[in-house]
């Protein structure tokens, strides 16, 4: 059925924010994550391999791309602004290479998939899920929001700054799931004409067994 796999990606993408928050508690945030997972699996054919492609080509992306640029983007904006004197810390750098670009890396990279697989992005667009969400976590916190609006050179150019990170992380993401996909499809076409080899040998005449 065409409904299954928009509703499967639409409840899980609905599910992993409202899980991460802290608006419904330790316990709350397990259910909602339950429900998420067991939507996807039930709704989204392929679930678990899309999960697993989105979650290592987030990783791989926020590593390389993510966590590097946006501490690149702050120093930036730190560095113009007029009054704040610029900081650098090793603390600061790896809670954003590490936790902003791995973790939060990984879980877009997740949600980007499923909404792709899900929902029928193309491919050629499917970077700009992922690209969006970093731009919307960006506007929900409120210190990347200040150093955004008020801070460095001004908004007019913070923001494509940003914007330029988010969709490189974007781009990134798409090119390692692309490839991850393609090696599965491979791998899975190489063992069908073996199976259908086998078969044949085992019932060489076609008999109904």
């Amino acid at each position: 059925m065409r409904w299954r796999s928009p509703v499967g990606a639409l409840l899980f993408i609905a599910a992993m924010p409202l899980a991460m928050s802290e608006v419904f508690g330790p316990i709350g945030s397990l259910a909602l994550l339950a429900v998420g997972i067991g939507a996807g699996w039930a709704l989204i054919p392929g679930f678990w391999p899309r999960l697993l492609h989105g979650a290592v080509g987030g990783v791989v992306a926020g590593l390389l791309v993510l966590g590097p640029g946006l501490r690149l983007a702050m120093r930036v904006v730190a560095v113009l602004d007029p009054v704040r004197s610029p900081e650098f810390t090793i603390d600061g750098t790896l809670f954003i290479l590490l936790g902003v670009g791995v973790i939060f890396g990984g879980i877009l990279g997740i949600i980007g998939n499923i909404a792709r697989r899900g929902l029928g992005i193309p491919a050629r667009a499917s970077g700009l899920t992922p690209a969006l969400l970093v731009m919307v976590i960006i506007a929900l916190d409120t210190e990347l929001r200040s150093e955004i609006v008020e801070l460095g050179a001004g908004p007019w150019v913070n923001i494509p700054m940003f914007a330029a990170v988010a969709l490189a992380y974007g781009a990134t993401w798409t090119r390692v799931v692309t490839r991850l996909e393609k090696r599965r499809e491979q791998r899975t076409s190489r063992h069908q004409p073996v199976e259908g080899a086998s078969m044949a040998v085992s019932n060489p005449r076609g008999l109904e067994i």
